[in-house]
């Protein structure tokens, strides 16, 4: 099966670089979104012979995830920010996962890494989980910020980690902060990237924390710590869903 790595960029030339070296042998197609990057972007992207699609930000990540995701020719499609790197063996284990017939995604963890290397596990905390595998023709984002991956068909959690290399210690720098509050503020529906009602982004985030709680309990392994893993798996399945509402209330997606 073939696979698609799509990525969005913007002044990345020095992460993109360490990014596609990284996946390209393991890929048959990487395709990028450039928000009309400034710097060596363009030429990095030339260099490891990826598909370029420049074009001005549209005020919304899901546009532009969902941009490249339908640029995609092939049937698989692998979803990475340029300051991320991954687990030993994940980028090897894609081609099986792919093989599958009986799911349609793949999510995996995602941890945040402090500029010191630190690894932050449970940054919200849950540990988080991240659909980045997927059918290319099963799943679109929404959300102009903070985007979600939406998925027509059966998930599966695999516990390998996606790290987050995020080049601050604390909270957003006040710069992005604000940028980003922005772009929430100012989306539009239009700008959300699919037309979902809130009835059904209701159903969809309901059945997200069952599915969270068995990723927890039986994918994580908690269930082989006994009572107190069942509780921390429910500690985190109640750290997630309550996450997950205030953003949505917060970016006014629901």
């Amino acid at each position: 099966m073939g696979i698609t790595a799509c990525l969005i960029t913007k002044n990345e030339e020095e992460a993109l670089a360490r990014s596609l070296e990284m996946i390209s042998a393991y890929v048959d197609e990487i395709v990028i979104v450039d928000g009309q990057s400034e710097d060596n972007t363009a030429g990095v992207a030339e260099k490891f012979g990826a598909v370029l699609i420049q074009r001005k930000f549209s005020g919304s990540f899901a546009i532009e995830r969902n941009c490249g995701i339908e640029q995609a020719r092939n049937e698989w499609v692998f979803i990475l920010d340029p300051d991320e790197t991954l687990e030993p063996g994940l980028l090897e284990s894609l081609r099986g996962l792919t093989s599958s017939p009986k799911y349609d995604a793949y999510s995996f963890l995602r941890h945040d890494v402090l500029p010191d290397g630190t690894v932050l596990e449970t940054p919200c905390g849950h540990p988080e989980i991240h659909v980045r595998l997927a059918k290319r023709d099963r799943l679109r984002y929404y959300g102009a910020i903070h985007e979600k991956a939406i998925v027509t068909g059966r998930i599966k959690f695999v516990p390998k980690a996606i790290y987050h290399h995020r080049g601050y210690f604390e909270d957003y720098p006040q710069e992005k902060k604000e940028r980003f509050e922005a772009i929430g503020r100012n989306a539009s529906e239009d700008l959300q990237g699919l037309k979902i009602s809130s009835r059904a982004l209701l159903v969809r985030n309901v059945k997200l924390v069952f599915h969270y709680f068995g990723n927890m309990l039986i994918g994580m392994g908690l269930y082989r710590k006994g009572p107190s893993g069942i509780i921390r798996a429910i500690q985190y399945t109640y750290s997630f869903a309550s996450y997950g509402l205030k953003q949505y209330v917060r970016l006014g997606q629901i």
